[in-house]
């Protein structure tokens, strides 16, 4: 867990993650006091305390980045699925993981962040995150930490592709290729508007014991 003004060097790796447009913020959990709007405490309310806190600090970190873009504050709710409700002309990603939350938002097209700790995956998870092929192309040294890149990869490319199509997909559908920029990740088949063989490039960076992983469509 970072601790203490951390999230500045967090910041600015975040933002290395899309390009200049996109405004970032990242909360400590733990550290957060901003109570949440009460449209959106609502969506949270029976929730167990640990689920309300990554919540609130999630849309803390994402009113930060607002503010950042100029737009006024707003609630940010949440749909029946759980994505957050964005407010008009605003495309945006919210994520939490080792006790940290981030956000990146912007005018535009859809975007799309995670957030990992940046530890190994236990071998039996690595065939249901990774196609033989993909897993295979993966360096055999330290590859629990690899796949575990490719999970964070997978869910920022599914962050930003649901806002275009409303799919759910598994982790079947997107192969990831990754690259010494960041990664690729290729639809395996047709979702929504995105044929298969498409491919949606995205960043990524390891600091302070953290995955982080962008994509901006």
């Amino acid at each position: 867990m970072l601790a203490g003004d951390a999230t500045t060097d967090l910041d600015a790796t975040l933002a290395g993650l899309f390009p200049s447009e996109v405004s970032v913020a990242a909360v400590i959990i733990a550290q957060n006091h901003e109570a949440p709007h009460p449209d959106e405490a609502a969506v949270v309310a029976r929730a167990i305390p640990t689920r309300q806190a990554e919540f609130a600090a999630g849309r803390a970190a994402a009113r930060r980045a607002m503010c950042a873009l100029g737009h006024p504050d707003a609630p940010i709710s949440a749909a029946q699925n759980r994505a957050p409700i964005w407010p008009r002309g605003i495309s945006g990603s919210i994520a939490h993981a080792a006790g940290i939350a981030i956000a990146a938002l912007r005018r535009g097209a859809p975007l799309g962040i995670d957030i990992e700790p940046d530890q190994t995956l236990d071998p039996d998870l690595w065939p249901v995150i990774c196609q033989p092929d993909e897993l295979a192309a993966l360096p055999f040294q330290d590859r629990g930490h690899y796949v575990r890149i490719v999970f964070s990869a997978k869910e920022a490319a599914y962050k930003a592709q649901f806002p275009k199509t409303g799919a759910i997909i598994g982790f079947d559908a997107l192969s990831v290729r990754l690259t010494t920029a960041g990664f690729v990740a290729r639809f395996r088949r047709p979702v929504g508007s995105f044929a298969a063989g498409h491919e949606i490039h995205g960043r990524l960076a390891r600091q302070q014991g953290l995955i982080l992983t962008g994509v901006a469509l």
